[in-house]
């Protein structure tokens, strides 16, 4: 496969809790909040912590700023929209993306920005 192949391949959503859960791999408690990704073909039950689901490398970006997601996505190999279930609404809506870290590194160089609120590379 080839590199623009691997970029265009969409990868599943994956979902920020709204309530507390296990993991269904390790059964590590996930608090509501936690990023994780459901078992393909199941009923939202069977879900995978980051970890589980080795997505632990990848950084959350926030969702609001166009020009940012916008770089996200040239500059990152892996992004993955993460959605949330708003009650309001009884629909899931996109909150931000997962990328990685090089790539947000490089948009706060271009930008001259600093993301608040970064998620610590601390080892699982």
């Amino acid at each position: 496969m080839t590199e623009k192949a691997k970029k265009t391949a969409k990868e599943p959503p994956v979902y920020s809790l709204i309530r507390a859960s296990r993991c269904y791999n390790c059964d590590a408690k996930q608090e509501p909040g936690s990023i994780v990704k459901f078992t393909p073909g199941t009923d939202e039950r069977e879900v995978r912590c980051r970890k589980c689901a080795q997505l632990d490398e990848l950084e959350f970006l926030k969702s609001g700023n166009a020009k940012v997601t916008q770089l996200a996505k040239k500059y990152s190999q892996r992004v993955i929209v993460v959605m949330q279930w708003s009650e309001l609404w009884k629909t899931y809506e996109r909150i931000g993306l997962l990328v990685e870290t090089e790539a947000i590194d490089r948009i706060e160089k271009e930008l001259k920005i600093q993301f608040e609120n970064r998620e610590s590379k601390q080892p699982h």
